[in-house]
């Protein structure tokens, strides 16, 4: 899967633009080619300006050196696969209909200039065959979808979470988060929607016949939705707590990870008005045995306000090690000062042991200090992925490579790369 968005800036500057997007087959030579029009389709009802790319590959019959390759204009900003079809997802801005204010207002409509709140998104189903990828069906659901974790198939129904509105406008509606259920048809058989108005999901994992929601603006509920009857999804349970998770990873059948931020609600020292701010990263072992009843069965909160890491937006950068239960990602720490300020902590890595009998426990803290007098975190040194191979465990960062053993977590090695 490939984007490409055409050079339509060239249309003011030539009369003769070549749009289409270009490839070469090793085989034939290596000059580019603008694909053939018979191999690009425009996807129906979508305004996005760019193309995606589908290649399709035979590893099983590699020598044959067979590539197929299709093009599709109007997508796509996410996308899910399963073993049989392929979800692409394409932001669909509704227009701007009617006009209350200013005529800078009016003349924003004029020019197409979309508000963020005022979306709806298209989904587009390819049937996957071996290499034959063929367009098959699309509808529009309300809402926007945060990442391919909203989205899943399960015994040919395909389900998918949204959030309708904007949480942090003043004056827009309030938001309202829905749950939509789909027939290999993309006709819509079931739903669950207004849950949490006035929030915006920040994550979403289907496991099998149930889905977990979290939202979030204040607290962060964590639904439990049943979906074993695609026509009649239910809600089972829900969970209060503070802050939030960005990522949910299931630990077993009866037992979620969520990594998110701790939060804490302050007031502005000007206005008076509450906020809620971001802490430290939360790590937490969320119980989901008792579907009516979800419990944050453990929780660990990694430094202050400041505190980041790559696994809040960016699942592949989490470790795992499934024989030890080992989940770890790199971090930078900060710690807040005084009342908005923050102070540089340190940056590396953190690995925890996490299981349902004894919960989240720290297996290795791999952050280095900060030096005196020093600011920020070095972008060269700042470690972006784990990995493991056998019994030991490498970190890597844009100038070196590091090695430890996987129980003891001491050093072996490191290279430096150049």
């Amino acid at each position: 899967m490939t984007n490409k968005t055409p050079d339509y800036w060239l249309l003011a500057e030539q009369t003769d633009v070549e749009l289409r997007p270009f490839t070469y087959d090793s085989e034939e030579g290596e000059e580019l080619e603008p694909m053939e029009i018979d191999k690009l389709t425009i996807l129906p009802g979508s305004s996005e300006p760019n193309y995606t790319i589908i290649t399709a590959i035979d590893l099983a019959n590699f020598e044959s050196s067979k590539v197929e390759t299709k093009g599709f204009l109007g997508g796509s900003t996410a996308l899910y696969m399963s073993q049989e079809a392929l979800y692409l997802t394409a932001v669909n801005y509704l227009p701007i209909t009617t006009f209350e204010g200013n005529a800078s207002t009016k003349i924003a409509a004029d020019m197409a200039i979309m508000p963020i709140s005022a979306t709806d998104t298209d989904i587009y189903k390819f049937a996957i065959d071996g290499t034959d990828v063929e367009f098959k069906a699309t509808t529009s659901i309300k809402g926007s979808i945060l990442n391919q974790f909203s989205m899943d198939e399960h015994n040919g129904y395909f389900r998918v979470a949204t959030t309708e509105g904007n949480a942090f406008l003043e004056g827009d509606e309030p938001t309202k988060n829905h749950l939509f259920i789909y027939n290999e048809n993309l006709e819509k058989v079931g739903e669950v929607t207004d849950l949490a108005k006035g929030e915006k999901i920040y994550s979403a994992r289907f496991m099998g016949d149930k889905a977990y929601i979290v939202t979030f603006k204040q607290v962060d509920p964590l639904f439990v939705i049943d979906l074993k009857n695609p026509e009649k999804p239910v809600v089972l349970g829900e969970l209060k707590i503070p802050g939030f998770s960005n990522y949910l990873h299931p630990l077993d059948e009866n037992h979620l990870i969520g990594i998110g931020y701790d939060t804490e609600n302050r007031v502005d020292d000007i206005t008076k008005e509450p906020f809620t701010t971001t802490t430290g990263i939360k790590i937490s072992l969320f119980d989901i045995t008792d579907y009516a009843n979800p419990k944050e069965q453990d929780t660990v909160v990694i430094g202050g306000r400041g505190t980041h890491s790559e696994v809040e937006y960016n699942h592949k950068a989490l470790f795992r090690n499934e024989q030890n239960s080992y989940f770890g990602f790199p971090i930078i720490v900060y710690e807040g000062k005084g009342e908005y300020d923050v102070e540089y902590k340190g940056s590396g890595a953190v690995v925890y042991e996490i299981t349902a009998e004894n919960g989240i426990k720290l297996k290795s803290d791999l952050v280095v200090p900060a030096k005196e007098g020093e600011q920020y975190e070095d972008w060269d040194a700042l470690i972006s992925r784990l990995l493991y191979i056998d019994d030991t465990l490498y970190t890597v960062s844009r100038e070196e490579v590091k090695s430890y053993d996987l129980h003891s977590f001491k050093e072996i090695s490191s290279v430096k790369i150049k």
